[in-house]
């Protein structure tokens, strides 16, 4: 799938094409870990990692020494073949999605979204009720310090955390302008069919774009009741993009 043109002005959305390793140099620098070129994520808050843009054999060492030193780690990124010397596995597609266009029964990204009285945002303290949510629903990888990412909020009902969801990478283009991605969309078996991940994304892509970013996300392949969601909110696809998990062999 090829990227698709924007019909609005907004941010450059080529920076996405390798959005891991440009908010690892920039927005999460102090999330990050270095060898080189090659960064990834501190393995606590997420085990994603990167190479730039056109990778030498010496980011790809570089990468490796990462991997050795902290643990397994994953691609995320536009499918291409990998050098000698890496075992790959848990290979996935996701599609990634953008919405430039807020307005009718999709995301509106109002004041009234913002100020949605049962969003509330999550601190370190519901972290093990997050962490038992994502592990429950499964939607993506959520670890201890994932929180640290910025920006999570979830909705209460009868003292449970009903659904959560939050911001994972961001990444400026020039200026005040870039791109921030919706994350952890997901909401207790119990409590679907309430229309709570679209209260949730409706806040967070209010405070997103205040802050003058443009909204993306990604989702699964084979979800399709959340593609579905997405849709009808307004996103629109915008590339495929694969989730490897790696290990060096050397």
């Amino acid at each position: 799938m090829t990227p698709s043109s924007p019909e609005t002005c907004g941010p450059d959305p080529s920076v996405l094409v390798n959005v891991v390793h440009a908010a690892l140099r920039t927005r999460h620098a102090h999330l990050a870990e270095a060898e080189g070129r090659a960064l990834r994520y501190t393995a606590a808050v997420a085990p994603f990692a990167a190479v730039p843009d056109e990778p030498s054999g010496r980011d790809w060492d570089d990468l490796a020494v990462l991997a050795h030193r902290t643990g397994g780690l994953a691609l995320h990124r536009e499918p291409g073949a990998l050098p000698a010397g890496w075992d790959a596995a848990h290979g996935i597609d996701v599609h990634r999605m953008t919405v430039l266009q807020f307005s009718g029964a999709g995301l509106r990204a109002s004041a009234a979204d913002a100020d949605d009285p049962d969003v509330r945002a999550l601190t370190p303290s519901d972290v093990p009720a997050m962490r038992d949510l994502a592990d429950r629903t499964r939607p993506g990888p959520f670890g201890e310090r994932t929180i640290e990412l910025g920006g999570y909020v979830g909705i209460m009902r009868d003292g449970v955390l009903a659904a959560m969801a939050g911001r994972r990478f961001s990444a400026p283009t020039g200026g005040q302008q870039g791109w921030t991605e919706i994350s952890a969309v997901c909401t207790d078996p119990a409590f679907r069919g309430q229309g709570l991940a679209t209260r949730l994304i409706r806040t967070l892509a209010a405070g997103i774009r205040a802050h003058g970013d443009e909204v993306f996300l990604h989702v699964v392949d084979t979800n399709t009741a959340a593609t579905a969601l997405y849709k009808r909110l307004g996103f629109e696809p915008l590339s495929t993009v694969e989730v490897t998990r790696l290990t060096p062999r050397r």
